[in-house]
């Protein structure tokens, strides 16, 4: 394989198909409600992060209906409770516990709990709480939001945070047992494959688990389709951006769990990259680049981290 696969991780971990129950718990974030911003990520849609909104469904209704989708489709029987839209550790331990609880503890199906978070959004008590499942035998992921290595280009898309901020929260997370998962992004403003080796190599440097690779999506409604429209950025052909996928996996720790190669969106949003809306297309123009090139993840990661 070119690639250590999510997927296929799980498969070795639990010894079949798992799969995720993607799940809005109403949190918000800092950096839209005043704390840090009022605008959000100049990429982030209403939504935050995720193509539904579930706010108005309650939790465990929200649970109920994607776990029967799965197991009407797939026979799904194992699953991750992923917490996914907005900032899931944006607010007291004592009410992520309730949030979190009313789903692990009580759904013996669950077999991992996954949190999307941003980097200044945690601290040990909550690092405490987030442990303390694994220690009643969950897989246990958090996903920290870097994008991009680039302090410059941090700034730009209003992200709210340095990328040294990012690293000494890796640095805190990984002294718990909790397996730590990031999100980069291909294609903001101002950035090529050299931004893009950077933070490649920003991350060979440091002890995580899984990688998220975003194509950089422009969506009505955000800052990015402003500037977009404006001439400031540029979206990446499907040629373009599987060179750079393949050029960052390369240099990517073989260790390290695949967790997602293309963005997707709601068609009825996206402005561009209109190949994006075709996410097998895309994965397939990642393995023929790793095929033409004769490579793989890790190929020049020892290298990198020298």
């Amino acid at each position: 394989m070119y690639y250590r696969s999510f997927s296929g991780y799980l498969r070795e971990r639990f010894g079949q198909k798992v799969f995720r129950v993607s799940l809005d718990a109403g949190f918000t974030c800092p950096n839209r409600n005043g704390t840090y911003g009022l605008h959000g990520c100049a990429y982030c849609s209403p939504e935050g992060s995720w193509n539904e909104r579930g706010e108005c469904t309650p939790l465990l209704e929200q649970v109920r209906m994607r776990k029967k989708a799965a197991w009407n489709r797939y026979g799904a029987s194992k699953f991750i409770a992923y917490f996914q839209a907005f900032t899931n550790t944006y607010a007291p331990a004592g009410r992520l516990k309730e949030v979190y609880d009313s789903v692990v503890l009580k759904d013996k199906e669950f077999v991992g709990l996954a949190i999307g978070t941003r980097p200044d959004c945690i601290d040990r008590e909550k690092l405490e709480l987030i442990e303390s499942y694994r220690k009643l035998g969950l897989m246990v992921w958090i996903e920290y939001g870097l994008q991009t290595s680039n302090n410059h280009t941090l700034k730009l898309i209003n992200r709210g945070h340095t990328a040294e901020d990012f690293s000494r929260t890796v640095l805190l997370t990984k002294e718990y047992d909790i397996l730590v998962s990031t999100h980069v992004i291909i294609g903001l403003p101002g950035e090529c494959r050299k931004e893009n080796l950077e933070t490649a190599r920003f991350l060979s440097e440091l002890p995580i688990d899984g990688i998220k690779i975003h194509n950089l999506n422009i969506v009505e409604g955000t800052r990015i389709a402003e500037m977009y429209r404006s001439g400031m950025v540029h979206p990446v052909s499907l040629e373009e951006f599987a060179q750079r996928v393949v050029d960052f996996l390369e240099h990517t720790n073989p260790q390290v769990v695949v967790d997602r190669l293309v963005a997707e969106t709601k068609p009825a949003l996206l402005i561009e990259p209109k190949w994006s809306l075709n996410k097998q297309a895309a994965l397939q123009a990642i393995i023929r680049e790793f095929r033409k090139r004769n490579s793989f993840q890790g190929r020049f990661f020892y290298k990198s981290a020298i």
